[in-house]
């Protein structure tokens, strides 16, 4: 219920207004006394809260002596304040883009992320604004993600080439499996992932074993090209050691 509490609040409820509405949704038709006990809000707020929720149109009071109060459906109310956020989203990226100036600062500006799940945003904001190409070099665990966007920049004719560390294969433009999983990850600690596209920016993000994930992504073009040249190589080697096996690993030995 508490976490209930807090996405109301997300949302824009305050935390009376989200008790209020949530005490109306497990039992409507109530008077704002019966409200105020079922809530926990004070009696001496629970009015003006209701008023506010009146006023947004997500509570109906029922003309009647003593008053009741109804909620409005939460889909409806939910569907409402989808289509405002995005309605909103959408003139937000006019107004902004119109007056946000690109500077050489901020293509040479290296930018931090940290979590799993605000890494794969990223990436996954990447594969589906390219244009022209993708490289990536990626492990089972993320590619089960992010292989739906992957499939579509291959329908939109997007030029892609993928190392694997894994058995997961997608069917979509040139893919290579690295074979040295278990070595890998054994000497890294974790997994990590390469992705540079339409050769204008790169993430280089890194899964340790205990949890932890970190990631860095740029427009600068040094490390762009840095990260291209390892993806690069890797396919080169991947290459190698299929045509010559033993004797290209004794070579790569040596280095």
């Amino acid at each position: 219920m508490n976490q209930i509490l807090d996405w109301l609040q997300s949302l824009g409820f305050s935390q009376y207004e989200a008790k209020v509405y949530l005490a109306l949704l497990m039992q409507p038709g109530v008077t704002g006394y019966e409200l105020a006990k079922n809530s926990g809000v004070p009696a001496s707020k629970i009015y003006g809260t209701l008023n506010k929720l009146i006023a947004r149109e997500m509570v109906q009071a029922i003309d009647s002596d003593p008053k009741k109060y109804l909620p409005l459906p939460p889909e409806e109310i939910l569907s409402r304040m989808r289509d405002e956020f995005l309605e909103t989203v959408d003139l937000l990226s006019k107004k902004l883009e119109q007056i946000y100036t690109q500077s050489e600062i901020m293509d040479e500006h290296i930018w931090n992320l940290s979590g799993r799940n605000s890494i794969l945003r990223k990436v996954i904001d990447f594969v589906s604004n390219a244009n022209q190409q993708i490289l990536l070099s990626v492990w089972d665990e993320e590619l089960e993600e992010i292989g739906s966007c992957l499939k579509k920049a291959d329908r939109h004719n997007v030029k892609i080439s993928i190392v694997h560390f894994g058995e997961q294969r997608l069917n979509v433009g040139k893919e290579f499996r690295h074979g040295r999983e278990h070595q890998i990850r054994v000497e890294r600690g974790g997994r990590r992932i390469v992705l540079v596209v339409d050769d204008q920016k790169m993430i280089l993000g890194h899964f340790s074993e205990d949890g932890r994930s970190n990631a860095a992504w740029t427009t600068n073009k040094g490390m762009v090209l840095l990260a291209k040249d390892y993806i690069i190589h890797d396919i080169y080697t991947i290459l190698m050691m299929k045509t010559f096996g033993d004797k290209a690993l004794e070579i790569f030995n040596k280095v």
